[in-house]
């Protein structure tokens, strides 16, 4: 739900958000389990194990199309195309060079250009809106073969990881879904043609989270997925209280925020079950899905990936890597060689192979936004934090934030296991990747709220850093 009807779910009481919140989700199942979306979804199980000679031919093949497409129906990428002298030809000869050739897309052009983006052949079908990372919504519209395409891929994921099309789920994410001020459950709601109980991640405290764990022991979820940070808070709540839960989840998938280690073995300790990864994006990124090796592979049939290092050159194994993608989910709203904002890690070796039997790329890890990435003049570019909690006891939730180059703040929720030796510990991890010369600050709270979306930023960096 989204714009007017989203406003008037949360207006409702709550019998009438559950009539309000079914419709929607009988409209979901009607227009998402189609038969298109099953030929995609054939399509795409396929190629998750296909020689990767194949899935070249195909990437080849998609990119090709997609640049015609835009070459002939986008004004924007038109116009861009004739003045760098670019023609059909040279995409029909070579549609990778061509690619290289084109100028990354800008987030501030991708908002102010919009109108000129869009793909003049494709109706649209649903219109979507993003905060994006800069807080600055987006619009972004989808035509009816796009929305397919992405939920095929969405659900390859699942089959990937060993589940079908339709799983008995639990979801935590960022939506509304009780009223905000709710002291008392349900903090949950039913989607009876989905199978699905939405969860609130707004009221994940001490006092109501023994109320969501009595509700999961009851639904017994074959999936859960959601916000990393919101299945963490439920994780700990459960092992430190020694509850046992009375189903095993098939999997748990995360998505939307960064994963950490800690994250992973505290939601794996609690549910028993393999935690997955992946990484999309409401603006139609391809997608980055963990296999059940662990490994992350770039699913090179949704789209082209590209890497640049800090210094704006072609990253290499290791580097930590600004991505940048031109993707085959959303064709009316088209992304080409587009500066999402995200980083990964890439793999010490490139060509390192998976026991899954996937051929796709495998990169080491997702970093998520570049305000994930801090920076001293001492150390440079940082990319991972939690390493510096690792068996720290006494820390609840805390939250890293950069204010400028020289100064960390840092907020912490703590509990009686906190003391003078943990923290000077955490100091001298904070240093050893920081460094000496940067000012730390910290800050004992009583919590650390979510955003305005759901989502919990572990780490925050507010100035801009070129890459």
């Amino acid at each position: 739900m989204g714009g007017i009807k989203e406003k008037i779910y949360g207006l409702v009481p709550y019998p009438l958000k559950f009539i309000l919140l079914n419709i929607k989700g009988y409209m979901n199942v009607k227009e998402r389990f189609n038969k298109d979306f099953y030929k995609y979804y054939n399509t795409f199980k396929g190629q998750w194990d296909a020689k990767i000679d194949v899935l070249e031919d195909y990437q080849e093949d998609r990119l090709r199309g997609l640049l015609i497409e835009v070459y002939e129906y986008s004004d924007w990428y038109q116009t861009v195309m004739k003045d760098i002298g670019i023609t059909a030809s040279d995409i029909d000869n070579d549609p990778y060079a061509v690619l290289k050739r084109m100028p990354i897309l800008k987030k501030i052009e991708r908002r102010t250009e919009f109108e000129r983006i869009l793909n003049k052949s494709r109706e649209t079908a649903m219109v979507g809106h993003t905060s994006g990372t800069s807080g600055t919504p987006m619009i972004d519209h989808v035509d009816l073969a796009s929305i397919n395409i992405s939920f095929a891929f969405w659900k390859r994921f699942h089959y990937a990881i060993g589940l079908g099309p339709k799983n008995r789920q639990v979801r935590l994410s960022g939506k509304l879904i009780v009223d905000p001020i709710t002291k008392k459950p349900p903090f949950w709601m039913y989607n009876y043609f989905d199978d699905q109980l939405l969860m609130s991640t707004y009221h994940l405290t001490e006092n109501n989270l023994g109320a969501y764990i009595k509700k999961l022991n009851r639904f017994k979820p074959v999936l859960i997925d959601g916000y990393p940070s919101a299945l963490y808070i439920m994780s700990k709540y459960i092992n430190k209280h020694s509850l046992k839960l009375n189903f095993v989840p098939k999997a748990i998938a995360v998505t939307a925020e960064t994963l950490y280690d800690y994250q992973r073995e505290e939601i794996e300790k609690a549910f028993q079950c393999n935690v997955y990864n992946q990484y999309a994006s409401n603006e139609g990124s391809p997608f980055i899905t963990e296999c059940v090796e662990g490994n992350l592979h770039l699913n090179i049939d949704s789209g082209v990936f590209e890497f640049f290092n800090t210094d704006g050159k072609k990253a290499v194994p290791g580097d930590i890597a600004k991505l940048v993608v031109t993707s085959f989910i959303n064709y009316r709203t088209p992304l080409i060689r587009y500066d999402i904002g995200d980083t990964v890690m890439l793999n010490d070796e490139s060509s390192a192979a998976c026991n899954c039997g996937c051929e796709m790329p495998i990169i080491e890890r997702i970093i998520g936004r570049e305000d994930d990435i801090l920076w001293t003049e001492e150390k440079g570019y940082v990319g991972r934090m939690d390493t510096a909690f690792k068996g720290l006891t006494g820390i609840k939730k805390s939250q890293i934030i950069q204010e400028n180059p020289k100064e960390i703040v840092l907020n912490m929720v703590i509990d009686e296991d906190y003391n003078d030796s943990v923290e000077l510990t955490l100091l001298k991890n904070l240093k050893e990747r920081l460094g000496e010369e940067t000012e730390y600050q910290i800050n004992i709270i009583e919590d650390i709220p979510v955003g305005a979306n759901g989502k919990f930023d572990a780490v925050k960096r507010n100035f801009e850093l070129e890459f």
